[in-house]
């Protein structure tokens, strides 16, 4: 007796891409490559009004003061040195209980500078062009402090040291304690915010850097 055979027919996985229509293909993924960037965007800019809240309550909590308000990439406090020896790349030191000039990156006014910028390397020479410009105003700032005897240099801590070295910066690893572990993540997450693409942006955290000056390279340079 012959056997009867059933047969399905030859059907195609469906797609949400049309097989062999590549213009509609293209407009597809065009949208939602506009759509994601749009929710990055929007995504940003609430991150950003945030930031602008927080940045008011830790400018106030630490104490911090201004150069030249909204202009000067700087923010700073006059503070006792309290880490490990430091020493320039001409040989000056910074050692325990020294004077020194805290620096502070105002971030948030980096990041409102950097809106509309592209890739990281446009946004690492924008602080590069920024540091510069406001370097000059900050050696006016010791030149005239009353205290400007007592102090011995300007130190702070950065994500983004790359170009300090062409500035007059000697930089340093810094201690692997809780505090930087927590100031690295911090500062991650604001670059993230920072970043053009927002959540999206890469996530692997780069070296926490000192970067610092003696008192007489700033003067002297700026």
């Amino acid at each position: 007796m012959d056997k009867l055979i059933f047969t399905q027919p030859n059907r195609k996985t469906p797609s949400i891409l049309f097989e062999g229509n590549g213009d509609t293909n293209r407009d597809f993924a065009k949208k939602i490559m506009e759509k994601s960037e749009k929710e990055a965007s929007s995504l940003n800019v609430a991150m950003l009004t945030l930031w602008g809240i927080w940045d008011k309550i830790y400018h106030c909590c630490r104490r911090l003061h201004y150069i030249q308000r909204e202009q000067n990439i700087f923010r700073y406090t006059i503070l006792p040195y309290s880490g490990e020896k430091l020493e320039t790349k001409n040989g000056y030191v910074i050692q325990k209980g020294d004077l020194v000039i805290r620096l502070h990156i105002h971030n948030y006014l980096l990041a409102k500078r950097s809106k509309g910028i592209h890739s990281d390397v446009q946004i690492g020479l924008a602080l590069v062009r920024e540091v510069k410009r406001s370097l000059p105003q900050l050696a006016n700032v010791v030149k005239s402090h009353p205290k400007e005897r007592e102090i011995k240099g300007i130190v702070g801590t950065t994500l983004l040291f790359k170009g300090s070295g062409q500035l007059g910066f000697s930089i340093s690893p810094v201690p692997d304690i809780w505090y930087f572990r927590f100031k690295r993540w911090y500062l991650t997450l604001l670059k993230i915010v920072m970043h053009p693409s927002g959540r999206k942006a890469p996530t692997s955290m780069e070296p926490l850097t000192r970067v610092y000056m003696a008192k007489e390279e700033l003067l002297d340079r700026f």
